[in-house]
């Protein structure tokens, strides 16, 4: 299963990088702790209602389930590919009072969202009691 998730994996390692690039080149330095803290926030929230609302009552899961959920997860990568595109062609949403922290904290969330979510798995499971299947 390692060469199926491990390309998907070092993609999104390869996002959560370009997003913190991002940031450095999008926020000034008056709005870069405050963008972090609500991107962190909300990166959080996200992986927590995800999990507990898809799986929170599941009793028995595939072992890959939840890791294939964040990193294939079809709304994340459209919303991924929005934040790109508006980093790139944007202009007129950088030039709004919070367009710039609204594109990076849009793509912080995603990208560290697919890798928490996929490394967080396990300990979900164990918490919740979750019975796991090959």
């Amino acid at each position: 299963m390692g060469w199926i998730l491990g390309p998907i994996l070092i993609f999104w390692i390869i996002a959560a990088g370009f997003s913190i690039y991002m940031g450095s080149t999008l926020l000034n330095d008056y709005q870069i702790f405050q963008a972090y803290m609500i991107a962190i926030a909300t990166t959080i929230s996200y992986v927590l209602l995800n999990l507990i609302i898809r799986y929170g009552n599941k009793k028995e899961l595939w072992i890959f389930e939840i890791p294939f959920f964040f990193m294939t997860n079809k709304i994340s990568l459209l919303l991924f590919g929005v934040s790109i595109f508006f980093y790139i062609w944007g202009d007129d949403l950088k030039n709004q009072e919070y367009g710039n922290e609204l594109i990076f904290i849009l793509n912080f969330t995603i990208a560290f969202s697919a890798i928490i979510g996929t490394f967080c798995n396990e300990t979900f499971m164990r918490v919740r009691k979750i019975k796991r299947t090959h």
